[in-house]
């Protein structure tokens, strides 16, 4: 694994260390077309001023620092046969050394016991560490004007984890998170009839049957206790109540 690393690095020799971002160029490139303007004691609109005559060696040392930045720090292009020695290089160190490294995404969310660990052994190593800048020094080599924010970014590559294949629940970790299906039990159970071979299934076919019949829900009979007395006088009470307001009320009238 790390004499991938080792032979990458013999292939990027004239690339800078610490590469230049296209975006970070545009702003170099920029500050230098001020300070050219500068130098010659004009503003930015190429108008001569009197004030700006001062700070034209200022403006000229600065300007020197940026070309020697862009000089040393700009990615060069490589193509043909080294573009494709670089690229299956850096392929390799990509899938043998960093992503077998990175925890997978669903531990860094769920925390589970020793992903603290596993980080520090591993994404923190210094060994580690010099495998991705290599990694992203040869990107940079291969297409130096990419533009994308997350060219070069390892994320990228970073395994989903737990959850791939089966729900994201972990018992032991510090946010567990629940109880879910995942993709295969999704697709064996489906919302209406599963399309796994289920026990049902399996006793029609012995008995072969195509549909299992309706079950039928039997009513429960009706319990009939006799009256009791104490029903009885409530009952007559309450007739008596009833027929003495119906009289006050003929009699009222």
């Amino acid at each position: 694994m790390i004499v991938a690393v080792e032979q990458l690095k013999a292939e990027l020799t004239d690339q800078p260390k610490m590469p230049l971002r296209p975006s970070q160029i545009s702003e170099y490139h920029g500050e230098l077309e001020r300070l050219g303007v500068m130098v010659e004691g004009r503003d930015q609109d190429g108008i001569p001023r009197d004030w700006l005559k001062g700070a034209s060696g200022t403006a000229r040392r600065r300007a020197m620092q940026v070309s020697k930045v862009l000089a040393d720090q700009s990615p060069k292009r490589v193509t043909g046969e080294r573009a494709s020695r670089i690229h299956r290089l850096s392929t390799a160190v990509l899938t043998e050394v960093i992503q077998p490294a990175l925890l997978p995404r669903s531990s860094m969310r769920r925390n589970p016991p020793g992903s603290v660990g596993h980080v520090m052994r591993t994404e923190f190593d210094p060994v580690f560490k010099d495998a991705v800048l290599t990694v992203k020094r040869a990107l940079w080599a291969l297409d130096p004007d990419n533009r994308d924010p997350d060219y070069t970014s390892m994320e990228r590559f970073r395994r989903e984890g737990t959850g791939e294949e089966t729900a994201t629940f972990m018992a032991g970790a510090q946010i567990p998170g629940v109880l879910a299906f995942g993709r295969t039990a999704k697709a064996n159970w489906p919302l209406g009839e599963p399309t796994a071979d289920t026990a049902l299934k399996q006793a029609q076919r012995q008995n072969g049957e195509t549909t299992m019949a309706p079950v039928k829900k039997s009513k429960k009979p009706r319990i009939r206790r006799p009256v009791t007395q104490a029903q009885l006088d409530m009952l007559a009470r309450g007739r008596a109540t009833r027929a003495a307001n119906l009289a006050a009320k003929g009699g009222a009238a």
